[in-house]
């Protein structure tokens, strides 16, 4: 369906090129919406795809790709089926849909630092009546973490849960 796949995913398997790559799939995004989906899943679900170019990947398959998608990825999230799990967060954070916020507050005591950070971020951009609850208690220091973060870390976390908060404060979503 795509010619050079293996080259494009050659090329994808260093972060070298990831402002091509992305480039690349918004222009294919516009221009054919079949084609930019199949190559986005043939990309994301490769083992050898380096961790940066499927992050870069998983923020755009949700702008295209149907439910099934999402059901598929947000079940290899839950089972812990898929080795890159921010990017797993990072593409249910692009599909926006509120059947994922149940499954991140399950996971975020025991995510790391980053994966936290990303479940935050999804959480203010999905509309759903746990989220504002759940960044309160984060903000306010009420999650048992299983590796609790050190002072810096819990610092960024209070930051980004603050500003989650206020997004959704200021769009008023309904709940």
């Amino acid at each position: 369906m795509i010619d050079n796949l293996d080259k494009i995913k050659e090329v994808a398997q260093k972060d070298v090129f990831i402002n091509e790559i992305s480039v690349f799939v918004d222009n294919l995004i516009d221009q054919d919406k079949v084609k930019a989906l199949y190559l986005l899943k043939n990309l994301f679900f490769s083992p050898e795809i380096h961790p940066r170019v499927r992050y870069m990947l998983a923020q755009r398959i949700g702008k295209i790709g149907p439910l099934q998608l999402f059901q598929q990825l947000l079940s290899y999230f839950i089972l812990n089926k898929f080795p890159d799990t921010l990017s797993v967060i990072a593409a249910l954070r692009s599909f926006g849909h509120a059947d994922a916020v149940p499954a991140l507050i399950d996971y975020y005591p025991q995510a790391n630092y980053r994966e936290q950070l990303e479940i935050i971020e999804t959480l203010a951009h999905v509309s759903a009546p746990e989220t504002i609850e759940f960044l309160s208690q984060i903000y306010n220091e009420q999650v048992s973490y299983a590796h609790p973060p050190d002072k810096t870390e819990l610092d960024e976390i209070r930051h980004k849960a603050s500003s989650a908060l206020s997004k959704k404060i200021m769009r008023f979503d309904p709940l």
